[in-house]
């Protein structure tokens, strides 16, 4: 039985033929985090016709398969992303896939999701575009979205957030210290050199908070000017990330549409998928959000 105080990342499975990419970003940030790994699957008759013990079958099996990563014949044999003593458990679950997911902080304890999204899927699928950002709408933890396996843990050593004058970019800084504090990796912060004042004291009160929290917890980051090429800061932001070879970019989804977003669409619908193949790490703006328990 898990104390209270455990956390957990959540590998949500929604197809048992396609777990490679779930698994691969799952594995990496739990041993990155240091916390347990739950497979898990959502018996939603909108997108699975496993019944709960069918499913947790799969699940089980493939809770195996990955604790003899170290026996030859597994898939898994002798890949580094599968860390050593990973505490990896498993739960089926039924239900309408939103509510799951929204409750899944108490229901297992769950401090982040790892999800994958398929580009040209149908929106009936799981791992559709559409599927995921209304399934994820509520969620209370950050959560991840791959569009392909991870291979190589080295192409994760740089990871990108923007920052810009809205409160919402407050949400992703204590997140953002996360992988240089726990990985020791490289965090890049990318943003506009604004030339209204206004805006621009709203961005500098956004980044003496990342300074004050870096700060205090000795670790750094690196500032890049960036052009605005584009209508939302995020898809400049995945542009330079890409050039750059970053391995991922944190953002935040959309809190409030405004009259320019009713009409073009919010931009976590233009990065969720995307062609440099960047996995985005989404973080709901709520007051509610989980953190990590140190």
């Amino acid at each position: 039985m898990k104390e209270k105080k455990d956390q957990f990342i959540i590998a949500y499975i929604t197809d048992f033929e396609k777990t490679e990419t779930v698994l691969s970003y799952s594995l990496w940030l739990a041993s990155l985090l240091q916390k347990g790994l739950i497979l898990t699957h959502i018996c939603d008759p909108r997108y699975s016709s496993l019944s709960p013990d069918e499913a947790e079958k799969k699940l089980k099996d493939l809770q195996q398969e990955l604790s003899s990563a170290g026996t030859p014949t597994s898939p898994w044999a002798s890949n580094s992303l599968v860390p050593a003593g990973i505490n990896i458990s498993y739960a089926a679950l039924k239900g309408d896939s939103r509510q799951i997911i929204t409750a899944l902080p108490t229901l297992l304890s769950a401090v982040a999701i790892v999800a994958q999204v398929v580009p040209h899927a149908r929106r009936r699928n799981a791992m559709s575009r559409r599927a995921l950002l209304r399934n994820f709408a509520e969620c209370k933890t950050a959560f991840l979205v791959a569009q392909k396996p991870l291979t190589d843990a080295k192409a994760l050593t740089d990871i990108a957030m923007a920052i810009d004058f809205k409160k919402e970019s407050k949400d992703k800084i204590i997140w953002s210290s996360y992988f240089p504090r726990f990985g020791n990796l490289n965090m890049h912060v990318l943003y506009y050199d604004y030339k209204d004042q206004f805006l621009h004291s709203k961005w500098y009160a956004n980044m003496t908070q990342l300074h004050k929290l870096y700060s205090g917890l000795n670790i750094s980051f690196k500032p890049h000017i960036i052009k605005s090429k584009s209508t939302f800061l995020d898809i400049n932001a995945l542009r330079y990330a890409a050039e750059n070879h970053y391995g991922m970019l944190i953002s935040v989804t959309t809190k409030e549409k405004d009259g320019l977003e009713f009409f073009i669409g919010v931009q976590e619908k233009r990065t969720i998928v995307n062609r440099e193949g960047l996995p985005i790490l989404f973080l709901n703006p709520r007051e509610d959000l989980y953190v990590l328990c140190d």
